[in-house]
């Protein structure tokens, strides 16, 4: 039993791909089980067997413990057993062509009066709690299915109830995915109309590749796509309909929560077959108007994001602050997940995120991975910060940075020794700079900009240009890789020398201007549209007439 249940965990949380397991499992003898076989192949290091192992021994425990306990009393009679709650999970079949095939080993933690439980020994690798803003400690945390949770697949060892009548179906992806991800099949329609389901709205979305979605009452469907709105139906919305589709949108939320009328909010849901979105409501009276951005549900290879060759030595750091910023819908979070998953993908560490929202689920093949969102997971962004820095991440993504207070916390963070990457708001690098720099009390400025001079480690500024032929966007970046000179400037707060200092720093720094000038010269971007984003718009003012 040991045996399986070491298989189980380490397949749930792909430590290693059941493929592996199958081909080392004849290797399996009394005195070595499959964790020691696999690390003597080198599939997996000590410490993460020493770990999975003291996991299962709890949990081989607990059951023998269970199973006494269990046991009728010596002349006495059998006490009736306490009706058990149904704890079954929502159903459907999902299955998209281009959805990645799934383990056979369910990683359903399924819901029973004893849940398997880790003590989080290390801080490492840990079960999510379903207590709102659950902080974990050190002792057991006792676990509890809650459907649509966020949580990624190694957030915690994860088994499959043995003989379970849920059981997934051989090729099947796991129901907590599908929950997680709204991964799965839903069929496009050939024309969109106004009876048409959400999901069918969405999923015509994403087979037109678009952005954002706008529901509002009196109005046709309208979509985003490439920057430019454009009408999709030519009948209008009615009010019915929208609080129709509100109610589906709200069996995605990830808390559970049940929109009230008259109260505005922005939330991220997933339905099934149509992934990931993050909506806005806003009230008009009783009525909702309802604004959707579709996330990306695949990873974006670092060569696919178009940033100059420097920038990729920032998944390197070992320690440090790395800042990704840009105006609003600039592509901010799909950078940072990109330089997470690099990480990940050439180094074992620890990653946590603190999200608002989170947006896509991520996997760390080489070591363990925890995404939290304010509001649902912690508190505030700071909590979250604090709660990496006890449990030992090694990297740390923040999405995003909203005042001089954070980044104060999160430069605390690198200083203790993690890898800290944070999405910010801003135009261009001086900008940046100067926003947190000017809420800084006057007596705290001087520390302030030591510690980030002392920090930093680069920053990426994007925006997110639409191309001239109009069917497609293109990412146009300033990048700085901070070297001495440019931490002088900013220990001094001379943050006004910085774009001068990009021009001078070949090969470790390129600016925004610079980068607009390439697009339009090549063709990628009208000049009207360099002009409105340029830090120096003399430089770009002879396209003005052309806006």
């Amino acid at each position: 039993m040991r045996n399986k249940y070491l298989a189980k965990v380490l397949v749930a949380n792909k430590f290693v791909p059941e493929s592996v397991v199958k081909e080392f499992w004849p290797k399996v003898t009394p005195g070595q089980d499959i964790g020691k076989v696999l690390v003597a192949a080198k599939k997996i290091d000590e410490k993460t067997y020493q770990r999975v192992l003291a996991y299962v021994k709890q949990l081989e425990a607990k059951n023998a413990a269970k199973a006494q306990a269990e046991k009728p009393a010596e002349k006495k009679p059998a006490e009736k057993p306490a009706a058990k709650a149904a704890a079954k999970q929502e159903t459907a079949t999902f299955g998209r062509s281009n959805a990645p095939a799934a383990p056979a080993t369910s990683s359903i933690i399924e819901k029973t009066p004893e849940p398997p439980v880790y003590s989080g020994g290390d801080g490492g690798i840990q079960i999510e709690g379903n207590n709102l803003y659950g902080k974990m400690t050190t002792g057991s945390v006792q676990i509890e299915q809650v459907s649509g949770l966020e949580t990624s697949n190694a957030a915690g060892f994860q088994v499959s109830k043995e003989g379970s009548d849920e059981a997934e179906a051989e090729g099947a992806l796991p129901a907590r995915f599908i929950l997680n991800s709204g991964e799965g099949d839903q069929t496009v329609p050939d024309l969109l109309k106004i009876s048409a389901t959400i999901r069918e709205v969405l999923a015509y979305a994403r087979a037109c590749q678009v952005s954002d979605v706008y529901l509002v009452e009196g109005k046709p469907i309208a979509f985003r796509r490439f920057g430019a709105i454009a009408f999709m139906t030519e009948e209008k919305v009615p009010a019915a309909k929208l609080n129709e589709w509100l109610l589906d949108i709200s069996k995605g939320f990830a808390d559970a929560h049940a929109p009230a009328i008259g109260k505005n909010f922005s939330k991220t849901f997933s339905l099934p077959g149509v992934g990931r979105a993050r909506l806005t409501v806003t009230w008009s009276g009783v009525t909702p108007a309802l604004a959707i951005r579709l996330i990306a549900s695949e990873p974006v290879p670092f060569a696919n994001l178009y940033l100059p060759e420097f920038s990729a030595d920032f998944a390197s750091i070992e320690h440090g602050l790395v800042l990704i910023a840009g105006p609003a819908f600039s592509g901010r979070t799909t950078t940072l997940y990109t330089f997470a998953e690099a990480i990940s993908a050439t180094r074992y560490c620890s990653i946590q995120s603190v999200e608002n929202p989170i947006e896509r689920l991520l996997e760390n093949p080489n070591g363990s991975i925890v995404q939290r969102e304010v509001g649902l997971h912690v508190k505030s962004g700071e909590e979250g910060i604090q709660l990496a820095v006890e449990e030992g991440a090694d990297v740390l993504l923040y999405d995003s940075v909203s005042n001089s207070a954070e980044l104060s916390v999160l430069m605390d963070a690198a200083h203790s020794g993690m890898a800290v990457f944070a999405t910010a708001f801003g135009n261009n690098i001086f900008s940046v700079f100067s926003r947190y720099y000017d809420e800084v009390p006057q007596d705290s400025k001087e520390g302030f900009a030591s510690s980030l001079a002392s920090l930093l480690k680069g920053v990426i500024v994007q925006h997110l240009v639409p191309l001239a032929n109009g069917e497609g966007m293109v990412l146009a970046s300033e990048v700085l890789k901070v070297n001495s000179s440019v931490a002088n400037l900013l220990r001094k707060g001379d943050f006004s020398q910085i774009p001068a200092a990009l021009l001078s720093m070949q090969g470790s720094a390129i600016s925004l201007d610079d980068t607009l000038q390439m697009l339009v010269d090549s063709g990628y971007i009208q000049g009207s549209e360099a002009f409105i984003r340029a830090f120096d718009v003399k430089r770009f003012s002879s396209f003005l007439s052309g806006r």
